[in-house]
Parts: structure tokens; sequence; C-alpha cells
């Protein structure tokens, strides 16, 4: 592991951001340093999945993710043209659950990784996620929800994919605290189901690499 990837793990931003500047300076490969910077950040992931690291730190690590790539993205630019997207993924919380806490958390994952995200907020019903998924075809599609009631909504939004002959178009993950016990019962006919934001990250790159 690098001296980047070493210091975002350990969550030390001077230490990230003095490092990239470094690596600019002595004209490295600017992929490369955000593929770095991702080793580093899926080291946080995995030390707060084993309750080393908190909720806070996965937020502050995704923050210097960020501005490090800030940084690199000129580079990028001026050495490829742009930036290398992944895959698009669509999220949203369903209908009539307005938390989003979760899915902020995965989205800024998702965009560290190197996904095109559309957020959709909070509140969205099955015909907005149609519209939508028309409007940006995304290859995967993320339905958030805390609520017990956001279960019958992710259904329902599944559905109406169906009916609209989207769901064989993209993968669709759903997550929130509520999905578990559901999810084993056979409730939501959904790809996959997480309680987790790194998990759920690792199950779109999953994904994106089988296509």
């Amino acid at each position: 592991m690098g001296r980047i990837a070493d210091a975002i793990a350990a969550i030390d931003k001077d230490s990230v951001l003095s490092a990239v500047k470094d690596a600019i300076r002595r004209n490295e490969d600017p992929l490369g340093l955000i593929e770095e910077l991702r080793l580093g950040l899926g080291l946080v992931g995995d030390n707060f999945e084993e309750g080393k690291y908190f909720l806070f730190q996965l937020i502050m690590a995704g923050e210097i993710f960020k501005d490090a790539a800030t940084l690199i993205a000129p580079k990028i630019r001026e050495r490829y043209g742009g930036v290398r997207k992944r895959g698009k993924f669509l999220i949203g919380t369903v209908a009539g659950d307005i938390h989003d806490l979760g899915k902020n958390i995965v989205a800024t994952l998702l965009e560290c990784a190197g996904f095109e995200v559309v957020d959709l907020g909070v509140d969205v019903p099955a015909d907005v996620f149609v519209e939508k998924i028309k409007e940006h075809k995304p290859t995967i599609v993320g339905m958030s929800g805390l609520l017990t009631a956001s279960i019958d909504q992710m259904e329902k939004t599944i559905a109406a994919l169906e009916q609209a002959g989207l769901r064989k178009e993209v993968k669709v993950i759903v997550g929130g605290g509520i999905v578990g016990e559901k999810w084993v019962k056979g409730k939501i006919r959904a790809d996959a189901a997480t309680t987790s934001a790194v998990e759920g990250v690792k199950i779109a790159e999953s994904y994106i690499r089988g296509r």
C-alpha cells in the first residue's frame, strides 16, 4: 500500500493532500493516484465494517477523497481528456420516507469509487423512478428506505419498472435498516439487498465487472 492509501486509511487529511501534491509534482499518473485513494478508502470501509471506525470517520474519509480528487482532476483532463466513469448509478429514498443519511453515504462512496451518481433525493414516487431511469439510462438503481412502509414502496417501484419494460435494463439494489429481515423472506424482488453502504458499493462494482 502506498503513502496516499495509508494516509487516507488513517483519516489524515494533511498527509493525503501533501502526498497528492508531491505525486503531481513528480508527474505521476493521475489515474494511478485516484486508484490509490480508492484503495485507502476501501481500507476505511473495512475498518468501519469491523467496528474499528465510526460513521463520522467514514464520512471524513469521503470528504478527504473529494478534496484530493479536486487536486487530481485537472491532471486527468490534461492527460486523458476526462475522468473515466465506471458506470451510472441512480439512487433515491422511496416514497413516504425522508431519511437520507444512508443514501448520502452510499452516494458519496459510489462517487469515490468512480461511479456517475444520479441522486433523486427523498420521498421519490415509483413514477419518478421510471421517468428518471428513462432519462438517465443508469446501469444500476438503488432504492433506500428506513421505514417498514418502505418495503411496500420498493416492491411497488420494482413493479412499475416491470410495467414500463425497464426491469431487465437495470440491476436493482435495495438498502436500509429495514431490508434485511424482509429480504430473506423474499418480499422484495430486487437483485440484491444490503444494510451496509460499503457492501452496497461492492455489489455495484461486481455488477460492473460482470457486464
